[in-house]
């Protein structure tokens, strides 16, 4: 059984008035899993479900650096379980160690140098824009990492780690964009990007 994530929020803007044509991330989320139940109850053993690595990341929105000397255990530990122990802190840019980790989670590999966020613009197979996949963005001076959940005309919705030194969802210009990549192993989906409007356009992720 299949379902096109995009038919479904175009079909919202067009036939639920509340939401005046625009679905924001909450909205969607809640909508989706309401469908999520809706089609497991009435065909048991359908399950619909975003990437295991998209549901760990989303699990840790919010999560922030810690200002002054303390770092945030999570960055610190992430450094080191995942194999570069040689950081130790919150301050080294973190959006490779945040991907790494919920690619890990999902019982995936990771490029031997992920915090390198351009190393991932060779990891797995060549991608189209979908919900999950990974994206690679240059910047003055390095690059960015992160995770595809929407797109408008102009920029990409990226869920990542150190966007404005936290994880959360933001606008980045697509003209920035190095790669999009998705695991060797899986096949991609038939999960079109959700359409988004609103939020600051990042312009460098340092």
């Amino acid at each position: 059984m299949a379902f096109n994530y995009k038919t479904f929020t175009d079909a919202v803007r067009q036939y639920v008035p509340i939401f005046n044509g625009k679905v924001t991330q909450a909205n969607y989320n809640g909508l989706v899993k309401a469908v999520a139940i809706g089609l497991s109850k009435s065909n048991p053993g359908v399950v619909l479900t975003e990437p295991k690595w998209l549901q760990v990341a989303r699990s840790q929105m919010g999560m922030k650096e810690i200002p002054g000397p303390k770092h945030n255990p999570y960055i610190v530990a992430g450094w080191k379980r995942l194999g570069a122990g040689w950081f130790t802190d919150d301050e080294t840019p973190w959006c490779g160690l945040f991907v790494a980790d919920c690619i890990d989670q999902a019982g995936l590999p990771y490029p031997k140098m992920f915090p390198r966020a351009k190393s991932w613009a060779t990891w797995g197979k060549t991608s189209t824009p979908c919900i999950g996949a990974v994206v690679v963005f240059g910047r003055t001076g390095g690059g960015h990492v992160g995770f595809l959940v929407g797109e408008s005309a102009t920029n990409y919705y990226v869920l990542g780690g150190n966007q404005s030194n936290a994880v959360n969802i933001m606008p980045i210009a697509k003209s920035r964009k190095i790669a999009i990549r998705w695991p060797t192993t899986i096949s991609n989906p038939d999960i079109d990007l959700p359409k988004m409007s609103g939020g600051v356009v990042s312009r460098n992720e340092a």
